[in-house]
């Protein structure tokens, strides 16, 4: 009786043995599938070098003074080259992909204006090797002086009207000139980045939020002054493209 009891009972057990044994493998093949839509980004700290150009007309409105004069504006054409190390994490970290810290200088050929550093956080979201990238932060440095500019127009009638624009200087750099000799300023970054083997190729805009001063100055024909200023912030557009080197 105890015999039979025995192999009934491992009758009995046999097809849960059995069922166990087919779901085991199914929750295991389920888990390797939901760990496949978590897989680690491609990580690393790059290394690049690049080309920059600004060119624009920061003020291409009338003047203050209500003289409709479009000959006013402070025009820039500024080619540059900038240095940028860029570190991507292997997950995203508060919906940021990396940071980058980069030093640009405008108008190679002086070297007493146009040194630049920024640091911003990026994301970038990648579709078949390719990744659009957009980035926020902060550039301060000596701005180039040609973004101070005085124009003159002058009337039939002997009227002669100016305008004066010049980047807000509201930060200090060191060892250099006086006080509030640089400027501080927030910045958008928006590119298309690749990244083969141990490459980066990457080309985009970045756009300066930087506040100008400008002064509009009118003289009649009859020696009378009238005298308007003001104060705004204006994107300062920027083209680039860079080219990187994977060190770690």
């Amino acid at each position: 009786m105890g015999v039979r009891v025995m192999r009934g009972s491992t009758r009995a057990w046999l097809p849960m043995m059995a069922c166990i044994g087919l779901t085991v493998p199914a929750e295991g093949q389920e888990s390797m599938g939901a760990s496949s839509t978590h897989q680690e980004r491609k990580a690393g700290v790059y290394l690049n070098v690049g080309l920059t150009n600004g060119k624009g007309d920061v003020f291409s409105r009338s003047s203050l003074t209500e003289w409709d004069v479009s000959l006013f504006g402070t025009d820039y054409d500024l080619v540059g080259a900038k240095v940028e190390i860029e570190r991507y994490l292997s997950r995203t970290f508060l919906q940021m992909s990396g940071v980058s810290v980069a030093y640009r200088k405008d108008g190679v050929r002086r070297a007493e204006w146009g040194h630049l550093i920024s640091a911003q956080v990026f994301r970038d979201l990648e579709v078949r090797g390719i990744s659009l990238k957009l980035g926020g932060g902060f550039e301060w440095g000596m701005p180039s002086i040609k973004f101070d500019q005085t124009k003159f127009a002058f009337a039939a009638d002997g009227a002669v009207q100016y305008r004066h624009t010049y980047m807000d200087r509201n930060a200090d750099v060191p060892f250099v000139g006086t006080m509030s000799d640089g400027a501080l300023y927030p910045v958008v970054e928006v590119s298309v980045v690749h990244r083969p083997w141990w490459l980066l190729f990457e080309t985009g805009m970045r756009v300066g939020l930087v506040r100008f001063n400008f002064d509009d100055f009118a003289i009649s024909s009859t020696n009378v002054l009238t005298q308007a200023t003001s104060q705004r912030r204006v994107m300062v557009p920027y083209l680039f493209a860079d080219i990187g080197l994977k060190i770690f």
